[in-house]
């Protein structure tokens, strides 16, 4: 059914469309936040709404500052959201999805499943969901484990006029990944190129670190040579390091070493990262010259070994 979905979404014509971001810096006046949530009481279904602050637009700017630095708990962004909700006018879903990104990186158990009900409210209420706001909640739906979910908001999305952008896609993938269902990652990213969207380095990368998770070294391979031919940029050494990595534990010292070499003859330099496990490779193999000619490369390009290196 899932693959249905996937070919429904992608059998139109759509263009992407590209936002661009702008940050801007205010003072933070952590007053006028922790005045008014100091003054809810009882449950959140049952808080009131009270009279904020003496100056909106200045609490405006705080609330976005505060989403900037993050929280600690939830208590604080669930205050805040209810005290946004009462604002008349209502702030635009710019400002909600802000709070709402700051509450997904609440370490370490972020409130996916009250970012999801703070969404619907939202909607309910006549507050239209934007691009940024869909991606956050498909983001919520697939690390919660329901990635059927994602993509029956992914297909409302595009029903309602927006084009699916890169961020969306690579975050359907994730999910798809994280579900083990390499598959339908594969016909989503091949569908995604021959619409035009352009993956990026982050789209590569989670479909490589997928791939090498379940010990496909030939997809991952074939995948490589893909993006090579394919995409506007190289791979980078992070994605080199996974399959170097992936290589190495299935002991294909020949083609991690030769992948090794690609990589510099390319332009890429290993890291730590990518010599420690060519060495922790070859000492499992009882390759003590290889190790020796690794960890010399690396004293000549002043990297440091990690102390579980062997």
């Amino acid at each position: 059914m899932m693959s249905t979905i996937i070919a429904s979404i992608f059998n139109r014509g759509i263009l992407v469309q590209f936002h661009c971001r702008f940050r801007f810096r205010f003072r933070f006046h952590p007053q006028f936040i922790l005045r008014n949530y100091s003054r809810y009481s009882g449950t959140i279904s049952t808080r009131r709404c009270v009279d904020v602050v003496d100056d909106p637009q200045l609490f405006l700017e705080s609330v976005r500052q505060q989403c900037k630095l993050g929280f600690c708990s939830v208590d604080l962004p669930f205050s805040i959201f209810h005290q946004l909700n009462c604002f008349r006018p209502r702030p635009s879903i710019v400002l909600f999805t802000q709070l709402f990104t700051a509450m997904s990186k609440i370490r370490p158990h972020p409130p996916l499943s009250t970012i999801v009900t703070f969404c619907n409210q939202l909607e309910l209420s006549g507050l239209r969901p934007d691009s940024h706001s869909v991606g956050i909640l498909a983001n919520c739906f697939c690390r919660l484990g329901r990635v059927d979910f994602a993509f029956s908001l992914f297909g409302k999305h595009i029903k309602l006029g927006y084009p699916p952008d890169v961020v969306i896609i690579t975050t359907l993938l994730n999910g798809l990944i994280a579900s083990d269902k390499l598959r339908m990652a594969i016909q989503l990213l091949d569908k995604m190129v021959k619409l035009g969207i352009q993956p990026t380095l982050v789209t590569y990368g989670a479909m490589f670190k997928g791939l090498c998770r379940i010990g496909d070294n030939v997809g991952a391979l074939r995948l490589l040579r893909n993006m090579e031919s394919k995409a506007p940029f190289k791979p980078n050494v992070v994605i080199y390091s996974t399959l170097i990595d992936s290589l190495c534990k299935d002991q294909l010292l020949p083609q991690a070493l030769g992948l090794f070499k690609e990589m510099k003859a390319n332009g890429i330099l290993p890291n730590v990262v990518t010599c420690s496990t060519l060495i922790r490779g070859l000492c499992s193999l009882g390759q003590w010259d290889g190790a020796k000619d690794i960890l010399s490369e690396m004293l000549d390009n002043a990297l440091t070994l990690k102390p579980t290196t062997p």
